[in-house]
């Protein structure tokens, strides 16, 4: 502790700001120009940006989906004053809007290239700018809606809470009124989003929601527009300056946005030993806490129904910074002996939050609109337990390890020097891990990742055909990759078999994506290549999920809009891949399917729900 607060005395705390990641939220990467502009103008005029300078390292990203944002206002500019201002397809390959629900998976390569940057650098307070704001308040700020994650640590979780009233205090000292707090909207539950999973690395991580207008539009209201909850402008306690009806300008938002961005500034400044000390502390209270109380470890056996996939779940872990180890020798724990080469991950560790968070069952609680009444609706996913939703085996250690198992446990790579030369996370054409769904450089940018590969399997048997098992994702995309080679597949009892490639061809199909291979003699009667067809409306993320899927498996497709699906289907396709899309999207089909969910009782802006209440 003596040497911490020596350490926290002479250094300076780290501040990540950003311009946010929604490319149709249009404010925030105006406000970042803003904001460089008056921190490198105003240093001998404000004493609050001196004091800023003097001691704070701003890490600034203008917005972190440059290309996203330009393709908006590039749409907007031709399209302003018309019904057509939005753009009508996804903003970010793929995932659009979802590009802030994949920050523990990091399938996508801006997660990937986030989670690599805040790895070198660790920043002690990480702050991503959204909107907007529940009408008609004019900014949302921390404390979080309830529910806030099981394993969010609780000393982070305090200093966002203060944080987030720095900033109403500071709008409130410029009068800039309508901050609000809390509420029944932005929860903290989920652990995916890319501005609060670092929470779970001790972290002070949040974001915060300026109202918006529409794009850059201008907006007028008037007392009748307000719900009927607000229309009495009386201060509540976490609402203590209710904003009046009246005009409200892109200019507006950015300035809120601002004044935001300088208080958390402000913050770090004249409190830096105490947010330097604070991410010590929080994870120097995971250590402690997990040796006294536990889970002791987390426990992942090499023999798997599907071991790259029990290898992609750690890799992922590893990259997001959290140790794992390999045992040298065999172990007991839960009444099981463990061989050599079984994965480990220890809970005394300062990161070990995150693994807890996605590891362990989800219990979402019992929370409801008014006693007896209605369950609140979860602002996103309510469970997400990566060993049931990946169909891994991991087992828990209830109990301490003992010295000898302990010393048995081998990390499988040394944590990164105190002094780094930070490196870039660049995209690749080459995939450095073939067996591993993500593309390119994947996960092979951190040590400990890149050393965590499924165990070598030889392939078995004899003949000149190859059988490979479906209960592993990767023999679909083995299967793929036969049918693109001109070879011949079939299926036999529960396997299938791939017959017309050469011995290295199949041996290297087997080995580069960790695959169960067996030689037989013999297959069975060829199956037909399916014709398949994605149904792709404008701007779904359920289909740009779809899609990516479909392409990392190797599956070709035919992208299907609303007036494609014409005539007989039968002469074009064999099977049309439908996601969770709105009644009425496919033709002919508004009486059937599923309808849409209810509009949600608290005020949410409709961009910022997930796509499946959207109406």
């Amino acid at each position: 502790e003596a040497q911490a607060l020596a350490l926290a005395k002479e250094a300076k705390p780290i501040v990540h700001i950003d311009g946010g990641l929604h490319s149709t939220e249009v404010a925030g990467p105006q406000h970042t120009l803003l904001l460089a502009y008056d921190l490198l103008s105003k240093r001998t005029s404000d004493p609050q940006v001196a004091r800023i300078l003097d001691n704070v390292v701003l890490m600034l990203w203008p917005t972190i989906n440059p290309d996203g944002h330009q393709m908006v206002a590039d749409w907007y500019m031709k399209n302003q004053g018309t019904v057509n201002e939005s753009l009508p397809r996804l903003y970010q390959e793929y995932v659009g809007h979802d590009n802030n629900r994949d920050a523990y998976m990091l399938n996508m390569i801006e997660s990937r290239v986030m989670e690599h940057a805040w790895r070198q650098w660790e920043p002690q307070i990480i702050y991503v700018q959204h909107q907007s704001s529940p009408f008609p308040t004019r900014i949302w700020l921390p404390p979080f809606a309830e529910p806030i994650a099981t394993h969010a640590p609780y000393l982070m979780s305090r200093e966002v809470n203060t944080i987030g009233m720095q900033i109403a205090q500071g709008l409130e000292e410029r009068n800039m009124v309508g901050a609000t707090h809390m509420g029944n909207g932005y929860d903290a539950w989920y652990a995916g989003y890319i501005d609060y999973t670092p929470m779970f690395k001790n972290i002070a991580s949040f974001w915060t929601e300026t109202q918006a207008a529409g794009l850059a539009n201008t907006r007028e209201s008037t007392l009748q527009n307000f719900p009927q909850e607000y229309k009495d402008l009386r201060p509540q306690a976490l609402y203590a300056s209710p904003w009046q009806p009246g005009k409200w300008t892109l200019r507006d938002a950015v300035d809120y946005m601002e004044v935001a961005s300088l208080s958390v500034l402000d913050y770090a400044a004249k409190y830096k030993e105490n947010v330097l000390l604070n991410r010590y502390r929080s994870g120097q209270r995971q250590i402690e806490q997990h040796r006294k109380n536990g889970p002791f470890a987390y426990i992942v056996p090499q023999a798997q129904r599907d071991a790259p996939t029990a290898v992609e779940l750690l890799r992922r872990l590893a990259f997001s910074g959290v140790r794992v180890s390999q045992l040298t020798a065999p172990i007991t724990a839960e009444g099981e002996t463990f061989p050599a080469g079984t994965w480990v991950i220890p809970t005394d560790q300062e990161f070990i939050a995150l693994a807890r968070e996605v590891l362990d069952a989800q219990v979402y609680p019992d929370l409801r609109e008014f006693d007896g009444g209605p369950p609140e609706q979860p602002y996103d996913a309510a469970g997400w337990t990566l060993p049931m939703s990946m169909g891994v085996r991991v087992v828990t250690a209830t109990k301490p390890l003992s010295a000898a198992d302990r010393s048995a446990m081998k990390v499988l790579a040394p944590d990164a020097p105190l002094v780094i030369t930070p490196t870039p996370y660049n995209a690749s054409t080459t995939d450095a891990a073939t067996f591993d769904s993500v593309p390119g450089q994947g996960f092979d940018a951190h040590p400990m990742a890149a050393a965590i590969v499924p165990p070598a399997k030889p392939i078995t048997g004899t003949g000149a055909n190859l059988s490979v098992n479906p209960a592993e994702t990767n023999a679909f995309r083995a299967v793929n990759a036969a049918w693109k080679a001109n070879a011949t597949v079939s299926r036999v009892g529960d396997r299938y078999v791939i017959s017309g490639m050469s011995d290295a061809a199949m041996a290297d199909l087997v080995k580069s994506l960790a695959l169960t291979g067996e030689r037989v003699a013999a297959g069975g009667t060829p199956m037909k290549k399916p014709r398949i067809g994605l149904f792709e409306p404008p701007n779904s993320m359920d289909a740009g999920w779809t899609k990516w899927v479909l392409e990392r498996y190797g599956f070709e497709f035919t992208s299907l809009n609303t007036p494609d699906i014409t005539g007989n289907l039968k002469d074009r396709i064999d099977v049309l891949v439908v996601g969770d899309e709105a009644r009425g999207v496919l033709p002919g089909g508004a009486g059937f399917g599923r309808a849409p969910a209810p509009t949600p009782l608290s005020p949410r802006a409709d961009h910022e729900v997930p796509s499946h209440f959207a109406t």
